[in-house]
C-alpha cells in the first residue's frame, strides 16, 4: 500500500515577527489636503460667478430658433420697468417647450423680464387669478383640458397685451403640414405695444382712387395695415368721397360706405396711397396746410395711364410735392444694368441703389445679407429749383437707366428699350425725403417730413408675404417711423418653416403594417438563424473529421484518457 501523505505540510517558520503598525500621517500631509479642499472650493465658487455673470447660451437648433435677432435685443436692453410675461399654456401643448427656452434668451438679456407659466389644467387658482385680472375667456375640451382665447400675456402694470396660438405660429401649407414659428416676433411686438404710451394715427386718404385699406392679396393695403397696428399705429381712412375701388370689389357687388370722418390734425402722417384720379384743388390745399403746420406725409405715385391709354393722368399734385421741393416726371423707367433689372421683364421691376439717410440705415448695414428694395413700374423724380429745402435722395437707378417719355408709342410695339433723344438719363432718384423748417411757434423737436415714393409698388401687400421683396417693407417701415419720429418697426426676419407633423394616408398606413408586422419580425428570424449556424460552425474543432469509425482517434472519447486513470493503473 501506499503511504499516506498528510493534507498540508507543518509549518517550519519558527518565532515570526510581529508585523509593525505604520506610522500616523504627518502634520504637513494633513495641512496640504485641507488646503487642497479649500481651494477647490474656492476655485468652485469663483467659476459660478463669472458664469453667472457672464451667461452664455448657444443655440444648435435649425435656424436659430433660440437665437434673438438685434431688434429685440435693443428692445431688452432698453427696458426701464418690469414687464410680466403670462403663459398660459399646459405642458402637453407643443408650444410650451420652445416659448420656455425663448423666454429664457430674454430673460438673459435683461432682468426686467419676469415670467410665470400657469399651466390651466394644474394650477387652476393660478389661472382664475389671472383670467379674473386680464378677462380671459376659457373653456373645456371633450376630454377635460382647459383652452383659452390667450396662449401668453405680456403686461406692463394694468396695460395688457394679449397673443393667441395663431400668433405665436404660422401655418403655411396645411397639406404639407408646414409651419413657420413667429415666437420672436410676437413676443417682441407685444413688448413693444405695452411699452407704448400713445398710438400715432396713419391717416390714408381716399376719394381719388386709392385702394382701401382693407384690400387684400399681393397688390393690396391689407398688409401694411396690420403691420401698422402690431406696431401700436391707429389706422384709419380719411372721408371725403368714395374711392374707385372697383378693383377691390366682386362685380355686382353693394358699393363700400364712405369711410367717417376723421379730424385730419388728429393724424400723425398722411399716406396718400397710388391715386388714380385727379386730386381736387380743394383737397391737395387741404394737404398742404396740414403739412406746413407740423404734420409728416407719405406720398406712393407713379405713372398712370388715361382710359385711352395715349398719355398720363395729371394729378393735380405738383402743388403738394413743391412742399418737399419734387417734382414727378412724366416718364417711364427702365433699369439697364443687369445687376438691378430683374430677370423677368424689360427693367421696369429693379432694386433702386440705396443712400444714406436715417430712413435706409438699416437697408445699408444688412446690404451685404442681399437685403435690399425693389421696386415695379416708376415714373422718376426731380428736385424743384424753388422749393423750401433741398431734398434727400433715398433710392435711385444706375447710369444705365433712362426715363422713357413716349411710353405709350414704345408700348405699341414692345421691344428691348433703349433710349432715345428727349428721354431722362440715368442715375434717377425715385424716392426723396425732405425735412421742413418748423412752423412758428412750434415746440415739436423737427419740422414737418415728407417722403415721395414714385412706385406704388412699395405699398403692396407682396411685400410682406414674399421673403424677397423684405427689403422694401424695411424699406417703407423705417419711412413711415421716421415720419412719425417713433422708433424703428419690428423688423425681425422669419425663422424657417419646419414639418409639424406627419400626414398618413390609407396606403401609408398598410405600408407601416407590413413593415411593422411582416418584414421586421422576418428580418429579426433570418438574422437568428444566421448567428446561430455560424456559431455551430465555430465549434467544430480542426482535428474533427467525423465518421463513426474514427474512435482512436486524438478527438474522440476513447482516445482521450485521464490523467487520474494512469496514475491509478500505475499505482496498482
Amino acid at each position: 500500500m501506499g503511504e499516506e501523505r498528510p493534507d498540508r505540510a507543518p509549518s517550519t517558520q519558527v518565532g515570526t515577527p510581529r508585523s509593525r503598525v505604520p506610522p500616523g500621517t504627518p502634520l504637513g500631509e494633513k495641512l496640504s489636503t485641507s488646503v487642497g479642499i479649500i481651494a477647490a472650493m474656492v476655485l468652485a465658487v469663483l467659476v459660478n460667478l463669472l458664469v453667472a455673470r457672464h451667461y452664455k447660451r448657444w443655440d444648435w437648433t435649425q435656424g436659430g430658433l433660440y437665437t434673438l435677432s438685434d431688434a429685440t435685443v435693443s428692445t431688452l436692453r432698453a427696458l426701464e420697468e418690469p414687464i410680466r410675461v403670462y403663459v398660459l399654456l399646459s405642458e402637453a401643448d407643443p408650444l410650451t417647450l420652445s416659448v420656455r427656452h425663448l423666454l429664457d434668451a430674454y430673460r438673459a438679456e435683461t432682468t426686467r423680464i419676469q415670467v410665470e407659466v400657469t399651466d390651466p389644467d394644474r394650477r387652476p387658482a393660478e389661472f382664475l387669478a389671472v383670467q379674473q385680472r386680464y378677462g380671459v375667456v376659457a373653456g373645456k375640451t371633450e376630454d377635460g383640458r382647459i383652452v383659452t382665447d390667450a396662449a401668453i400675456i405680456v403686461a406692463r402694470g394694468d396695460r395688457p397685451h394679449f397673443l393667441t396660438a395663431s400668433d405665436l405660429v404660422e401655418v403655411e401649407d396645411e397639406d404639407d403640414l408646414q409651419a413657420r414659428p413667429r415666437l420672436e416676433q410676437a413676443l417682441t411686438g407685444a413688448i413693444r405695444s405695452v411699452l407704448r404710451s400713445e398710438r400715432p394715427m396713419v391717416c390714408f386718404t381716399t376719394g381719388h382712387g386709392e385702394k382701401s385699406i382693407e384690400a387684400g392679396g399681393a397688390g393690396g393695403l391689407a398688409a401694411l395695415k396690420d403691420r401698422l397696428n402690431k406696431n401700436n399705429y391707429e389706422v384709419v381712412e380719411l372721408g371725403g368721397g368714395r374711392g374707385d375701388h372697383d378693383h377691390d370689389e366682386e362685380a355686382g357687388a353693394a358699393p363700400k360706405e364712405p369711410a367717417p370722418e376723421v379730424d385730419l390734425g388728429r393724424c400723425r402722417v398722411l399716406v396718400l396711397a397710388e391715386p388714380s384720379q385727379p386730386v381736387p384743388p380743394r383737397d391737395v390745399a387741404r394737404y398742404r396746410a396740414f403739412i406746413e403746420k407740423g404734420g409728416s406725409a407719405l406720398l406712393a405715385l407713379g405713372p398712370v395711364p388715361d382710359e385711352s391709354d395715349q398719355r398720363y393722368v395729371d394729378l393735380g399734385l405738383s402743388g403738394l410735392l413743391a412742399v418737399a421741393g419734387v417734382a414727378l416726371r412724366s416718364d417711364f423707367v427702365f433699369e439697364l444694368d443687369p445687376k438691378l433689372r430683374s430677370t423677368q421683364g424689360f427693367g421696369e421691376t429693379f432694386s433702386p441703389v440705396v443712400k444714406p439717410h436715417p430712413i435706409t440705415e438699416g437697408l445699408i448695414k444688412a446690404a451685404d445679407q442681399g437685403l435690399g428694395p425693389v421696386l415695379t413700374v416708376a415714373s422718376s423724380l426731380a428736385p424743384t429749383p424753388s422749393g423750401p429745402v433741398a431734398p434727400a435722395p433715398l433710392l435711385v437707378t444706375s447710369d444705365s437707366a433712362f426715363g422713357m417719355v413716349d411710353f405709350f408709342g414704345w408700348a405699341r410695339n414692345p421691344s428691348e428699350p433703349q433710349p432715345r433723344d428727349g428721354d431722362h438719363p440715368g442715375p434717377l432718384t425715385v424716392a426723396y425725403a425732405a425735412e421742413l423748417p418748423k412752423p412758428a411757434g412750434s415746440s415739436a423737436a423737427h419740422g414737418p417730413r415728407v417722403v415721395v415714393v414714385s412706385s406704388p409698388s412699395a405699398l403692396y401687400g407682396a411685400n410682406w408675404q414674399s421673403p424677397e421683396l423684405r427689403g422694401t417693407a424695411v424699406f417703407v417701415e423705417s419711412a413711415l417711423s421716421w415720419l412719425a419720429a417713433s422708433p424703428p418697426m419690428l423688423d425681425i426676419p422669419d425663422k424657417p418653416a419646419v414639418t409639424a407633423g406627419l400626414r398618413l394616408s390609407e396606403d401609408s398606413l398598410a405600408g407601416i403594417f407590413r413593415y411593422i408586422i411582416v418584414y421586421m419580425p422576418l428580418a429579426a428570424a433570418l438574422l437568428g438563424l444566421a448567428v446561430h449556424l455560424s456559431r455551430r460552425g465555430s465549434e467544430r474543432r480542426p482535428g474533427d473529421k467525423g465518421g463513426p469509425g474514427d474512435k482512436g482517434g486524438p478527438g474522440s472519447p476513447a482516445g482521450r484518457e485521464s490523467p487520474g486513470g494512469t496514475e491509478r493503473e500505475g499505482a496498482s
